[in-house]
């Protein structure tokens, strides 16, 4: 474990822009596989169609950093099986990219029944936290650490509402979860901050109950709100009560090995390369106290 965690960005169109002009700034890059093909669909004759030139791109920024995988299309609370044909071709970009660790969203994004797949931006349906949902999502991590071979991560969503009942927190089901399967988790800032406007959580209450050595990552970004929703548009910088919330607890953190600004393409211009390069530098600081702090503990 280093002293203190890495810097990166999630990838997209525009981060060559970033890495050519600001790379110094950035330690690693995270990738979204499931944006590296053209997904035709289950029964297609040939349902892939890998982007080649981004692949190839990809690789020439890896060659002096590394790269971790951050998929959004396996949608492991579902009660439909496991992906397999989806699967085989993560594991295809993982054997072409080697990720680090590669993450998933406790999330809904395919459901039974449907052809939905794929179309949330965070903003996923409640998840119903559960012994068989903790079973179900339990068996389908250990297969996916199975066929990568490589620490997996989960990721928390953002909720447009709560779920009356739940038989388990939120914290209490990630807990749980990580100590049966070895997995980790990845604290998504944001998502925490929306669902504190949207569910009407307590931040502190959430930090306080999840055990703070399963998480390895941590996302910072911002959105909008729609109407009375907050959002996971991933179209502004994170806001001042996200990063507040990380700067309290985020040193806290004893096994967090990366920190990830997330941004969509199509806000690159509006957000501009001193906007990221801000953040960027605002989670450096952030990476240095962390740094400091567990230099600090262990003299």
């Amino acid at each position: 474990m280093s002293r203190q965690p890495l810097v990166g960005v999630l990838y997209n169109p525009d981060i060559p822009i970033v890495l050519d002009a600001i790379g110094e700034r950035v330690d690693f890059v995270e990738i979204i596989p499931d944006r590296l093909w053209h997904d035709f669909g289950v029964g297609a004759r040939r349902r892939f169609s890998r982007s080649r030139n981004a692949i190839a791109e990809l690789q020439r920024y890896a060659q002096d950093r590394p790269l971790v995988g951050h998929g959004t299309g396996l949608s492991l609370p579902s009660a439909m099986p496991l992906d397999e044909q989806l699967l085989a071709e993560v594991v295809a970009s993982h054997r072409t990219l080697n990720y680090r660790w590669y993450s998933e969203h406790l999330g809904l994004f395919a459901t039974s029944g449907t052809g939905l797949r794929d179309a949330g931006t965070g903003m996923e349906p409640p998840v119903v936290l559960d012994d068989e949902t903790l079973e179900l999502v339990g068996g389908k991590v250990r297969r996916l650490a199975e066929a990568l071979g490589t620490r997996i991560l989960l990721e928390n969503s953002a909720m447009p509402a709560g779920v009356l009942e739940q038989d388990m927190t939120e914290p209490e089901f990630f807990n749980r979860l990580c100590h049966r399967t070895g997995c980790g988790m990845l604290l998504d800032f944001h998502n925490l901050y929306a669902n504190i406007l949207n569910p009407g959580i307590s931040a502190d209450d959430y930090l306080a109950e999840l055990d703070s050595d399963v998480i390895v990552e941590i996302h910072l970004a911002g959105a909008d709100r729609s109407i009375d929703l907050q959002t996971d548009s991933l179209i502004r910088p994170a806001s001042n009560e996200a990063w507040q919330c990380a700067c309290a607890w985020a040193p806290r953190f004893r096994n967090l090995a990366a920190i990830t600004y997330e941004y969509r393409e199509s806000y690159h211009r509006r957000l501009g390369l001193g906007g990221i390069g801000h953040e960027l530098e605002l989670m450096r600081d952030l990476a240095d106290r962390i740094g400091e702090s567990r230099t600090t503990r262990m003299t």
